[in-house]
């Protein structure tokens, strides 16, 4: 059995221009998005990291997607653990994320790399919610959701059925997700609503990242 008791997962995607928060790109060009893209990745990690320095039982894996291994350490260095981001959909990508926790029996939480609001007090609370529950839920300003968890004694079955049949991309994501869970009777913990970074009217909430060096 793992030493550590939970799983804190990173979903993100390696920086190549056109290819990162392509929805900004018409306000901002190619360039500009993808500096938006990497601000809040530095900002999300800076929280992660000063999150784990005050516990002893939480590990945590940077999931990335497009690019390579080497490109991504070169970027991020090597101190946490890397792994390529399986699967053909978003949803199955994030699932087999998730069962890689459970098949270590540890209880589990994903999170976006493009929410600035993230702070350590939401991972505490997402944390100790799977203690009681089986899924917890960050919800967003726009109908996605930022944060989802499952404790470590779900089925790897209804792992993947949180993430089936989902419109991916809409806002309809969170109330969709939520209603896999209540019908498969799985008590579910709701966290206090953020917003994300996706297009240009949510360029208003950026201010909590730093300016680029």
């Amino acid at each position: 059995m793992s030493p550590f008791h939970n799983r804190i997962i990173l979903f993100t995607r390696c920086p190549q221009v056109g290819k990162c928060k392509s929805r900004l790109i018409p306000a901002l060009g190619a360039e500009g998005a993808l500096s938006v893209h990497k601000q809040l990745v530095l900002h999300v990690l800076k929280i992660l990291k000063n999150f784990l320095a005050s516990t002893d039982n939480t590990n945590l894996y940077i999931y990335y997607h497009g690019g390579t291994l080497r490109e991504i350490r070169q970027w991020l260095g090597t101190e946490h653990p890397f792994k390529q981001q399986q699967g053909d959909t978003l949803g199955e990508r994030m699932a087999a994320a998730l069962i890689h926790g459970l098949e270590k029996n540890q209880n589990s939480i994903l999170i976006g790399s493009d929410c600035p609001g993230i702070r350590s007090r939401i991972l505490v609370n997402a944390l100790e919610a799977l203690q009681h529950n089986e899924v917890v839920l960050g919800p967003a300003h726009d109908g996605g959701y930022y944060l989802i968890g499952v404790a470590k004694n779900m089925s790897e079955a209804k792992c993947r059925q949180l993430f089936e049949e989902i419109h991916w991309g809409t806002g309809q994501v969170f109330a969709q997700t939520l209603k896999h869970a209540n019908t498969m009777g799985l008590n579910t913990h709701i966290l206090n609503k953020l917003h994300d970074i996706d297009t240009e009217e949510d360029l208003k909430h950026f201010h909590y990242c730093p300016s680029p060096e």
